[in-house]
């Protein structure tokens, strides 16, 4: 659509229409059963005649729902405006990859090009329009769980990874290969204390412009179209309602003339706070501020009429804000075409095509760190392998950000090294954990059931883990972190890999069997024992779908490991928060 008829649709419309292309809901509001009118419009308040206004949709994730959405939305619609699509598609959609920190130790910037181009691909033939990512958060804290979604603790190469991933991601806009890019979190949500999730960000400027600021300009210049404001404050100003980073630094300075889109409900958070005493305020203080769209409160949606019509919000503010959403709309092509890429015949060809499953094995053997080696690698075909631990047998590879994937098509270790060795024997040997409280939280706010299954009877395991490890050449111990214990709301003040699987490391030990441990975490953990008692050491992340092949080829040569560590391992959690020296 060309600009001056953009403009013509925006002015035909009415306040409660622009205010709705700032507010984003999730697909539930756009349900007509009852079942809606209990959940979540009565848990966040908004006014059900603001609904069908809704200018984006928050992880809708295959062709057939995003096109029912869009189809019945359009059919109802004075205008005729559709709906955005957005998703956190992290480290790939159904082609899972390492995760973000694991693909920085690549330093190969054009492999994590080609894992965001594959991503884009699957995404956009599945029918998202934008995707929450690159984080670029300059992390220098272990204990904070989203270290796992950033790429190092360098500038250098944040700077060059988000330049990468954004240019991967939106290409040359084609709607069947290309979707639009939302770096994060602007800015500073890294720097938190102590690395505890949401806490308070304390940086002096200079620390602010030259280490966390340069990624996100790095991605800005690169052209991304949406930034995503961060929970944290900067001088004590929660960034969402922080007028100098998001109008004096992005919009002057850096001359952002995309979206920005506040976190999730991070708008209300500003009561929480203590800047704002209401809703309605909250609305005005971000919405003066720079902030684009309210993700799921009802701040914007039962407010900003109300302010306008009482005088105290210019509305210069909303009509800025909602063309440029608008703008977005038609630079993506949804005027032409609602539905853009969307198609179920494409999802059936591209997703997990070969070469897609390839590449992130590819991705896999160069993002895997070997820590440590005393020449037992790589291992022979010949050798009797007792495969011990958690990640043994495990399709949990992904990390926590890995929503869409099918676990099905996950290939595990086991699965892996009987490509190349057909005398494996293999047992858990231990609980993952001692603990599975916080499992259980993060089930029942995902809305799964906890599986009594990740339980085992322990002795029986650890008789079991023994006699395979006398009866083997060599023991490969496949230990880490739970995949929950890593993410976001995810911080922990002890970085030891959890006592069940260190006490059956253990136990494996007294043996003296050679002993190669593979490490699977979504951070940096204290390695001291495994090191100082394992013949090799393989840092393996959360690898993805093809974490078992990738990792096998390297255990047996065929493949050499290339990897380099691109943030701090730490021999004892007082040495956080740390730098890295090259």
């Amino acid at each position: 659509m060309k600009k001056d008829k953009l403009l013509e649709l925006f002015n035909s419309l009415t306040l409660e229409e622009k205010i709705g292309q700032l507010v984003q809901l999730n697909p539930d509001f756009l349900n007509e059963s009852d079942t809606v009118h209990t959940g979540p419009i009565s848990s966040i308040g908004i006014k059900e005649e603001m609904i069908p206004y809704t200018g984006s949709i928050l992880n809708s994730v295959n062709a057939k729902q995003i096109k029912t959405i869009q189809k019945e939305y359009i059919e109802k619609s004075r205008h005729k405006i559709p709906l955005l699509f957005m998703a956190d598609i992290i480290n790939g959609y159904k082609t899972v990859f390492p995760i973000p920190l694991a693909l920085g130790c690549s330093y190969d910037f054009k492999l994590v090009k080609e894992t965001a181009q594959i991503s884009a691909k699957e995404a956009a033939v599945s029918g998202i329009h934008v995707t929450f990512s690159p984080m670029v958060d300059m992390v220098h804290d272990a204990r904070w769980g989203r270290v796992m979604e950033s790429y190092s603790e360098d500038v250098y190469l944040n700077n060059q990874y988000a330049e990468a991933m954004v240019t991967g991601y939106q290409g040359t806009n084609d709607p069947h290969n290309n979707i639009a890019s939302c770096v994060k979190h602007f800015a500073g949500y890294g720097g938190a204390q102590s690395g505890r999730d949401y806490n308070t960000v304390e940086l002096s400027k200079r620390t602010l412009l030259e280490e966390y600021l340069p990624a996100y300009h790095s991605a800005i210049k690169a052209g991304c179209k949406m930034v995503m404001t961060s929970f944290n404050t900067i001088d004590r100003i929660p960034v969402t309602a922080n007028k100098w980073l998001l109008r004096n630094i992005l919009r002057n300075e850096w001359n952002f003339k995309g979206v920005t889109i506040s976190d999730h409900s991070a708008i209300k958070e500003l009561i929480n706070h203590g800047i704002a005493r209401d809703e309605k305020e909250a609305a005005q203080k971000a919405l003066e501020a720079g902030c684009d769209i309210d993700m799921m409160t009802a701040c914007y949606a039962n407010n900003l009429s109300r302010l306008v019509k009482e005088k105290k919000l210019d509305i210069s503010y909303i009509n800025d804000a909602a063309f440029r959403v608008l703008e977005l709309k038609n630079d993506l092509g949804l005027f032409e075409n609602p539905y853009r890429g969307a198609d179920e015949d494409d999802e059936k060809k591209y997703i997990l095509a070969p070469e897609f499953r390839n590449k992130a094995r590819e991705a896999v053997e160069k993002s895997c760190v070997l820590l440590e080696n005393n020449g037992i690698l790589p291992l022979n075909s010949n050798k009797k392998i007792a495969l011990i631990g958690t990640y043994g047998n495990s399709k949990e590879l992904c990390g926590m950000w890995s929503f869409t994937v099918d676990k099905d098509n996950v290939i595990t270790v086991k699965e892996g090294i009987e490509k190349y060795s057909n005398n494996v024997q293999y047992c858990t040997g231990s609980q993952i954990l001692d603990d599975y409280q916080v499992v259980k939280e993060l089930n029942s706010l995902f809305g799964q059931e906890f599986k009594n299954q990740e339980l085992v009877d322990e002795s029986l395991e650890l008789k079991c883990a023994k006699e395979y490890a006398k009866d083997a050449d060599v023991v490969i111990m496949a230990l880490g972190e739970h995949s929950y214990q890593s993410g976001e709301a995810a911080s922990r003040t002890d970085l030891s890999i959890p006592k069940p699987q260190m006490n059956l490391f253990k136990e494996i030990v007294k043996l003296k069997k050679p002993i190669v441990s593979l490490i699977f975490s979504g951070r940096p953990l204290i390695l001291n024992e495994i090191k100082k008692y394992s013949d090799a050491v393989l840092q393996c992340w959360f690898p993805g779908i093809e974490g078992g092949n990738g990792i096998a080829n390297i255990l047996y040569g065929k493949v050499n490991p290339s990897a380099r560590l691109s943030i701090s391992f730490p021999y004892h959690v007082g040495h956080v928060p740390f730098h890295i020296t090259f």
